[in-house]
């Protein structure tokens, strides 16, 4: 097979083609499943048609299979704080916190003032606990870091 320049017929080699193109950053890059992966849904997500099935799992990647990073991102949701408890605490720290919200499966800490959190644990997909670090006084913001993006509960703690 011959290729050839469109303007004016000549023959184009390989690296005369390749020096005839410019390298694109793709903003939604492919990625390589590495294995199996499965996903949990409940009825109503599914296609079961059952009124009696209550939910059960399905592949959503097979091992190799190639998608766009787009997809896989879209798959978790940023988390959202709806409320901390209690909130307001003593100045010099300790006091136990509970936060409450969605999407917490991929949180991996919280600051209060940019201070983080100790004793953090991520209870369920709505709950956190941790405990308040030492502050000065004054509301403060709460940000707990989620590998979806971080969640901000401004004001929504106070030291006294």
């Amino acid at each position: 097979m011959t290729i050839r320049r469109a303007s004016d017929g000549s023959v184009l080699s390989k690296t005369a083609l390749e020096a005839l193109t410019t390298d694109v950053e793709d903003p939604d890059p492919e990625v390589t499943v590495d294995e199996e992966i499965w996903q949990d849904y409940t009825i109503g997500e599914g296609t079961d048609p059952d009124p009696e099935f209550e939910g059960g799992r399905r592949i959503l990647f097979y091992e190799g299979q190639v998608v766009k990073q787009s997809v896989i991102d879209g798959l978790f949701q940023t988390a959202d704080i709806t409320s901390i408890t209690p909130a307001t605490g003593d100045g010099a720290g300790g006091t136990p916190v509970v936060i409450k919200g969605t999407n917490f499966a991929g949180a991996s800490g919280a600051t209060f003032g940019g201070t983080a959190a100790t004793s953090f644990v991520v209870v369920d997909n709505e709950t956190i606990t941790c405990v308040a670090p030492a502050h000065a006084d004054g509301a403060v913001n709460v940000v707990v870091a989620d590998d979806s993006g971080n969640a901000t509960e401004t004001n929504g703690y106070t030291y006294t």
